[in-house]
């Protein structure tokens, strides 16, 4: 006698839920303005949404509003937020000319630091 052996229907693998993103998930650039005499708070993600205040901490007090706004707007309209960039390599492809390279190489060498710690000193500084 043989059993018969009942399977289960195969469960479709669940996709991972994205969670939507968080005001603090956006890069905010904080910067002094001469001209408007005053702190400028651009949200480049959001096509470069800019607010202002007179301090550091109300101009990014000010942001993380605008951004709890828009993030909602969006819920409400069904409309996608922009990407979150989050994570970076630490990894730089990057092409120059043969001679710009030859000039960068011999002032990392004048330093005595390989031509990517040069860079990097620069691009800190």
């Amino acid at each position: 006698m043989q059993k018969s052996i009942r399977s289960k229907p195969l469960k479709k693998p669940s996709l991972p839920s994205k969670r939507p993103p968080r005001p603090e998930d956006y890069q905010v650039v904080l910067q002094w303005s001469d001209e408007d005499a005053c702190y400028i708070a651009t949200i480049p993600a959001w096509q470069n949404v800019k607010t202002h205040a007179s301090t550091l901490e109300e101009a990014s007090r000010n942001a993380r509003d605008v951004l709890v706004m828009l993030i909602e707007s969006a819920r409400r309209r069904g409309e996608p937020c922009p990407e979150v960039n989050t994570r970076h390599s630490g990894n730089l492809r990057l092409r120059l000319p043969v001679s710009l390279h030859g000039r960068l190489a011999l002032e990392a060498e004048r330093e005595g630091v390989s031509l990517n710690q040069w860079i990097v000193s620069k691009l800190a500084g």
